[in-house]
């Protein structure tokens, strides 16, 4: 089965790198769709205290998404204005100043002990701001953005959800800078081992299509932790460019044995399939082993990157072989 497949793959090469382009499509889509979930304690056994904790906070309380807003050497009225534009911010259910409760016509040393040792500390006082939705939700980030939005430099605002949205924001910013930075690493590494300076680069596509396929049917998921986003680009990178490699070298040791690198290429197929297939198993079986973790951070982890060295496996023996066809002539002028 699988000699004839290499020997089909192998005559329609144009065909299976349109097909492989194509499948970008609907794999772009996919992860466009597909949430990022940046809240680290959904991740938590229910078992546990601090998700215990978590849901009294939310269901009776509502108040599992509050933030302080601390303001520095500011006027009463320039607080006092600050905290009506933050109530009239959408998602925020709540925002609760001295102003709230005694006004701000009564002196600082005239308020009872109790609220202004709550609310005052030196030249700076705190607000709570309480959000209608769950800490991590969109609403709630983007409720946080108004917030800052309306305030100056000398706001400086505090707790769990302005932690998720930093991480967020962070995240987002610093992504395609390591990711771009494995890819020149990489690049690098196989420009010093590879005689053809067009190799690497083929190489790179083909994983990239590996990668991108598996980001886009993160979407049958439903949602992906922000630190299986951070990583799983990265580590199936490294672990997948191996079988690239593998793959090449085999079709240059059967071009001596045939006149049409066609069927070179079809042999080289069906020997890399079976001694990648079972290699990767391991590699496969080993990470789907931490869906096994209490922390369910390690099944989204392990099914995203299982599902990675699948398709790294399926990219490299379906779409690689075209490619190297397609740029034969390339590669061997170095």
């Amino acid at each position: 089965m699988i000699e004839k497949i290499a020997h089909g793959l192998t005559r329609r090469p144009k065909l299976v790198a349109l097909i492989a382009a194509l499948l970008l499509i609907p794999s772009a889509i996919g992860f466009a769709a597909t949430r990022v979930n940046y809240d680290i304690l959904s991740y938590l056994p229910q078992s546990s205290e601090s998700s215990q904790g978590e849901k009294l906070l939310e269901d009776p309380f509502k108040m599992a998404a509050t933030s302080m807003l601390i303001v520095e050497d500011m006027p009463a009225g320039y607080s006092n204005r600050l905290i009506q534009e933050i109530q009239d911010i959408p998602s925020v259910s709540n925002a609760i100043w001295v102003s709230s409760m005694v006004g701000i016509q009564i002196p600082t040393e005239f308020i009872p002990a109790n609220l202004r040792d709550m609310f005052f500390s030196g030249d700076a006082t705190m607000m709570m701001i309480q959000y209608d939705h769950p800490g991590a939700s969109d609403e709630t980030m983007e409720a946080i953005d108004q917030v800052r939005s309306v305030c100056n430099n000398k706001c400086f605002l505090a707790g769990f959800s302005v932690v998720i949205k930093d991480t967020r924001d962070l995240m987002d910013s610093e992504l395609p800078l390591f990711v771009g930075l494995a890819v020149l690493l990489a690049l690098a590494a196989m420009s010093l081992t590879l005689e053809s300076t067009v190799l690497p680069f083929i190489f790179l596509a083909s994983i990239g299509l590996a990668v991108i396929y598996n980001f886009g049917s993160n979407i049958f998921l439903g949602q992906i932790s922000y630190l299986t986003k951070a990583i799983a680009a990265v580590l199936q990178l490294g672990v997948t460019m191996d079988y690239s490699i593998f793959l090449y070298h085999r079709y240059e040791e059967e071009r001596s044995n045939y006149e049409d690198k066609r069927d070179a290429m079809a042999k080289a197929i069906v020997s890399a399939f079976t001694s990648l297939s079972g290699s990767s198993l391991t590699t496969i079986a080993g990470f789907l082993a931490l869906c096994f973790m209490r922390l369910t951070l390690g099944r989204d982890i392990g099914i995203v990157m299982a599902k990675g060295v699948l398709l790294g496996i399926a990219t490299v023996i379906l779409v690689l072989p075209s490619l190297v066809l397609l740029f034969d002539k390339q590669i061997d002028q170095h």
